[in-house]
């Protein structure tokens, strides 16, 4: 399989585009080291959309969803969460539910899995408790806010790593490339100093700007 064809599927499988361009451009120098890249390139690309997947599954939404469904068949948010089918549910939440405590203490237990919408349920559970009002509608609309919230953290995540990818492979790969060139064929004419300090002050300024990424993208993700 040629270069041109792992970058297109580099490209299908969710890498950065600046990454795949430098790893095409290393190909001039070498091939089997651009495939190489390529190939760990879809593999983080894929391996990041795999993560997502799963990450779905287990949902603040999907909480929120089960729960209003049950509601909608005819139970009551206590039975709801006191059912031991539904997985997610805290055990605190779930003991408070069966021993009838107020529903206000039920949804506050409930907080610390529903990051996005735990003063909101908490809420709902108050007023469904005093009024007996349906609460599946507004159930369903804090799925909805959670799926939104969901969605966003993990674009903001898969673009940090494509981040931190791209400033590894443009800024480290080049350097490592580099001196693999110098150790094998020599310090290029007319070597010396004129050559060798450049290059040196050009390795450690790619060094300090890889550094300079991850610290920006580390502040970003918390």
């Amino acid at each position: 399989m040629g270069v041109v064809t792992l970058a297109a599927v580099a490209v299908a499988a969710g890498a950065p585009l600046a990454v795949v361009a430098v790893v095409v451009g290393m190909s001039i120098v070498s091939s089997q080291l651009a495939i190489v890249a390529l190939v760990v390139a879809v593999s983080i690309g894929l391996a990041q959309k795999w993560r997502g997947r799963t990450k779905e599954d287990v949902s603040e939404g999907g909480l929120l969803r089960l729960l209003g469904g049950r509601v909608s068949a005819g139970a009551s948010i206590r039975s709801a969460i006191a059912d031991r089918t539904i997985e997610g549910i805290p055990s605190r939440a779930r003991r408070l539910a069966q021993l009838g405590q107020p529903m206000a203490d039920v949804g506050g237990a409930m907080v610390a899995v529903l990051p996005a919408n735990g003063r909101a349920f908490r809420a709902i559970c108050a007023f469904s408790e005093y009024t007996g009002a349906a609460v599946s509608a507004a159930l369903e609309i804090l799925a909805d806010q959670a799926g939104e919230v969901a969605q966003l953290a993990r674009e903001r995540r898969v673009s940090l790593a494509q981040v931190k990818l791209s400033a590894v492979v443009v800024g480290i790969v080049p350097m490592v490339v580099s001196v693999a060139l110098v150790a094998v064929r020599g310090v290029p004419d007319p070597g010396g100093a004129l050559v060798v300090i450049p290059m040196i002050v050009g390795l450690s300024l790619q060094l300090v700007g890889v550094a300079i990424v991850f610290a920006v993208a580390g502040r970003s993700a918390s």
